[in-house]
């Protein structure tokens, strides 16, 4: 009987299968669909590695201005191979990592049986503990089906050819991440989105910002807009008709459950996923479920540290989950990444007085900080490579660090983390790298 039998090898999956091994846990996990789930075989790899590419080419389409004058001509077949390649690279890495771990791997369709047994491919696996990481799956417009000219996140990495143009449906995280890669890969693109900002979930600076500059890259951003009809490649908002050879959806997920199967052993759920507990665990006492199948957040590195917490906890370590420091990352051109509560004091720095940001020729962006009785609490930043920046951001607020405990600490010249120090230092109007505001500004 294993300690633990994981469904699903995502990185909730395959990270929760591991740490439980490392504590001397007896582990399975099940993956029926690719090692590394949706993240690493259908979502933020392969989306990240086009976005790497849309960025040399948006360089080097302006490189002549430097200096460099570069010819380019982009073959989406052969980039379509080299990320196929490197996701495959990725996936063996973690097979690697389950055999170093003596995590005994099936491959194949789960399905729960009883609290203590599991079904795949006609044989029975006895476990004491149960961990559903199942993932969630794309969802169309309502009255609407995925096709060959209606794509869903999935379906439009499966393209063979790169089309010319395409209405992208939905401004969220990874509407907004595939309007700005595609139209750095040359596709004329129309981003819809019905809210009054894109990436409505936050502030309206973040959206507003993100906005203006896929504006001035070329990207027809329409707010507060709805798709009224689709016929064939025609899609009617607000009245107007916009032609395109695809139209992508991207306006949520939904889990992956097996409703019979958690009837059956009475697992809690709504239509937003799993309920569970800040251990991972559902109502039943030796079943968890971790990522996207909870409903709690799509975010990659948010249901692995749900997998660590749930193998810690059915080794007999008590652990919980503590969501208050989870950075978010948005791969625009720039990228945007915040963390904590987004209110309170602030101090900002543009990127426009950045050495480094200037250096890279990418001075579009800002960092604006937040904080609350003298505590760090939140951080935004809009800015290429905002995802490792905001990494600083997320320790501060983790640790309720003072602003000064951070910009005390010496930063390297000249790096793009330094603007988070005069974004700090800028709640008190002491930014060393912005003219100064007087010393009113800082009684």
């Amino acid at each position: 009987m294993y300690d633990a039998v994981v469904i699903g090898g995502g990185p909730g999956g395959y990270i929760c299968a591991i740490r439980a091994a490392q504590l001397g846990g007896n582990i399975c996990i099940i993956e029926k669909n690719g090692l590394g789930g949706t993240c690493t075989q259908r979502g933020c790899i392969p989306t990240k590695f086009l976005h790497s590419l849309g960025d040399i080419m948006r360089k080097t389409s302006t490189s002549k201005k430097n200096g460099l004058d570069v010819k380019m001509e982009l073959s989406y077949r052969l980039l379509k191979s080299r990320m196929a390649t490197t996701v495959d690279k990725l996936a063996s890495g973690i097979r690697l990592l389950l055999k170093s771990n003596d995590i005994n791997l099936i491959e194949g369709e789960a399905h729960i049986v009883s609290r203590n047994k599991i079904k795949v491919n006609d044989k029975i696996i006895e476990t004491k503990n149960i961990v559903i990481a199942t993932g969630s799956h794309p969802v169309c417009l309502p009255g609407y089906e995925f096709s060959k000219n209606i794509l869903s996140t999935t379906t439009m990495l499966e393209l063979e050819d790169l089309p010319k143009s395409i209405v992208i449906v939905g401004g969220g995280y990874s509407g907004c991440e595939f309007a700005s890669i595609l139209n750095a890969l040359g596709c004329k693109v129309s981003l819809i989105e019905s809210e009054s900002h894109i990436l409505p979930l936050q502030i309206e600076e973040i959206g507003n910002t993100v906005e203006k500059y896929m504006r001035l890259d070329g990207i027809n951003v329409m707010i507060r807009s709805r798709v009224e009809k689709i016929v064939d490649n025609m899609v009617l908002v607000n009245g107007e008709k916009i032609q395109a050879e695809k139209i992508l959806v991207c306006v949520g997920r939904r889990p992956n459950v097996n409703v019979d199967e958690l009837n059956g052993i009475g697992i809690k759920f709504n239509k937003k996923g799993i309920l569970v507990n800040d251990k991972m665990l559902t109502n039943v006492q030796n079943v968890f479920a971790i990522g996207d199948v909870t409903g709690m957040y799509e975010l990659a590195h948010v249901a692995s540290k749900q997998g660590e917490v749930a193998a810690q906890n059915l080794m007999g370590i008590e652990s919980k989950m503590k969501y208050s420091s989870i950075p978010v990352c948005v791969f625009t051109y720039p990228e945007v990444a915040f963390v904590g509560k987004l209110d309170g004091r602030s101090g900002e720095f543009p990127l426009a007085a950045s050495a480094k940001a200037s250096c890279l020729d990418e001075t579009r962006g800002i960092v604006k900080v937040f904080e609350n009785n003298g505590i760090l609490v939140g951080a935004f930043v809009i800015a290429p490579h905002a995802g490792e920046i905001i990494s600083e951001a997320a320790l501060g607020v983790k640790m309720q660090l003072k602003p000064s405990d951070i910009f005390d600490t010496i930063h390297a010249h000249p790096t793009l983390p330094e603007s988070f120090v005069d974004a700090l230092r800028d709640i008190n109007g002491e930014a060393v790298h912005l003219p100064s505001k007087g010393i009113s500004a800082r009684k």
